[in-house]
């Protein structure tokens, strides 16, 4: 076994530090990432903060992160759970860049404490790192596209890891993810965790640079071809994978010019009354003939957006909410996707995953028939109001906070409320993750009822009253915020 103490000693000349690249400026983070594998949770809050004190810049730490969580927790046996420590980084950065200097440590910080939390639980499970990667004839001709498709069609992880290695030392890092992307989505196992890992893995790439590039790949290429328990998919048929094979058909038969149509409310609505009742092949089927009557993928995604919306008001539970985040980083993947197949099915799955999303929801008792497009407005006097209300009745709060934005109020101003609160008050991984999702939807959308959507995101928000986390006061206390 590959043990940590064992790689880091090695990780100047192990083939797998293809990150460490001179010239680069996160390349002179190993020692922090050092610093991070080796440092007990209880004093690694002390010692950021010292770093912080001496200079150490947000996107420094947030490369580290970057580079230890992939290196030191694997997508094993589940894609989720632990795995959280990478997946929502993306969504970590959206909120330390829109906070203010004095607070935009606060959810970094409270990362690198759940690092530690995610590395001892993997310890606990399995003591594992990132393996060095094989040289000689293993990795010839590895580096070719192909290579990577191949390892992907027949679920091999080892070939598929060792291709995407490869390719990113070839320079072919985007092609590298533009794969990855794409097949994330070919299957409904994990709940949506693995085109998340994917927005997560192409969005810090394209923001941190080449210097994380190998360990994120690397580490998004096995969560891909993690069948959770299923026997090999190549070869033979199961539950998780049927959308992928019904919507190859699907999306040959698009026309041509399939993302030109025009905006239309009434396909929307149409398309939202159809995720409620259809299965996941009746919904793709109506979404197809929707974008070949020339209505516009946006709005298809508009209608998906908003029905996952809708069941987060219906139920607010861990399933429910990853229908929202879900379908944020499957339109993400869309919109980063070269190749005109490739958006095709992103689109096409996203439609077909929110039925199979309902269907989870539907099971518990609990459910509520609410509606997207039905909500009840209240009036509020301001965001403060709204947001006490939380603690006494979250679907109160739902309605106010439209009856709000609908007199005016600024959404810009309820959304960083609860960005605050998601950071302040966090309960754990998807209080962030979710809340980003959410906020990045609702300017996705054009759609005259938009507001629905944000106001149904407070089903899943903190409260003025709910307690504040220990770890965020204890950064708040060591750098003086």
């Amino acid at each position: 076994m590959i043990t940590r103490r064992r790689v880091l000693a090695a990780s100047a000349l192990a083939p797998w530090a293809l990150w460490a690249k001179p010239g680069v400026a996160l390349a002179g983070n190993s020692e922090l990432v050092s610093l991070l594998v080796d440092t007990p949770r209880e004093s690694v809050l002390d010692a950021l903060a010292m770093r912080i004190r001496a200079g150490l810049k947000p996107q420094q730490l947030l490369g580290a992160l970057a580079v230890a969580t992939c290196r030191e927790v694997s997508p094993y046996p589940n894609v989720g759970f632990k795995y959280h420590a990478v997946m929502m980084l993306r969504s970590v950065e959206q909120s330390m860049v829109a906070m203010s200097k004095e607070r935009a440590w606060l959810p970094l910080l409270w990362t690198a404490d759940y690092f530690k939390a995610a590395s001892a639980q993997q310890d606990r499970i399995e003591p594992w790192s990132l393996r060095p990667l094989p040289e000689g004839p293993r990795s010839i001709g590895m580096s070719e596209p192909g290579a990577l498709v191949d390892a992907l069609v027949v679920w091999d992880p080892e070939r598929a890891d060792v291709a995407t290695a490869a390719m990113v030392a070839a320079g072919q890092t985007r092609a590298a993810l533009q794969t990855l992307m794409l097949h994330a989505s070919r299957d409904f196992r994990a709940i949506g965790h693995k085109p998340i890992a994917a927005a997560n893995a192409h969005r810090l790439v394209s923001t941190l640079g080449e210097p994380v590039a190998a360990p994120l790949a690397r580490s998004l290429a096995l969560a891909v071809q993690n069948t959770e328990g299923d026997a090999n998919p190549a070869r033979g048929v199961h539950s998780a994978d049927r959308d992928w094979q019904a919507n190859q058909a699907l999306a040959a038969k698009l026309p041509p010019e399939w993302q030109d149509g025009t905006d239309s409310i009434s396909a929307a609505r149409t398309l939202l009354q159809e995720l409620r009742t259809g299965t996941s092949e009746q919904a793709a089927g109506a979404a197809s003939q929707l974008l070949a009557d020339q209505v516009s993928a946006h709005t298809v995604w508009e209608a998906v957006m908003m029905f996952a919306a809708e069941l987060i008001l219906r139920r607010n539970n861990i399933v429910a909410l990853h229908a929202s985040t879900t379908a944020n980083a499957m339109h993400y993947c869309y919109l980063a996707a070269d190749d005109d197949r490739a958006k095709r099915l992103q689109l096409l799955q996203a439609v077909a995953f929110m039925v199979r999303f309902r269907s989870m929801v539907e099971r518990d008792p609990r459910t509520r028939d609410r509606r997207i497009d039905a909500i009840d407005p209240a009036p509020a006097a301001d965001v403060d109001e709204i947001f006490q209300t939380l603690g006494r009745s979250r679907v109160n709060a739902v309605r106010q906070a439209l009856g709000w934005l609908e007199a005016g109020g600024d959404a810009a101003v309820l959304g960083a409320r609860a960005r605050w609160y998601a950071t302040l008050k966090n309960r754990g991984t998807h209080d962030i993750k979710f809340t980003e999702a959410m906020l990045e939807n609702y300017r996705w959308l054009r759609l005259p009822w938009r507001d629905a959507l944000l106001a149904a995101s407070l089903m899943y928000a903190n409260g003025s009253d709910d307690q504040d986390d220990d770890v965020v006061l204890r950064a708040q206390t060591l750098l003086g915020a």
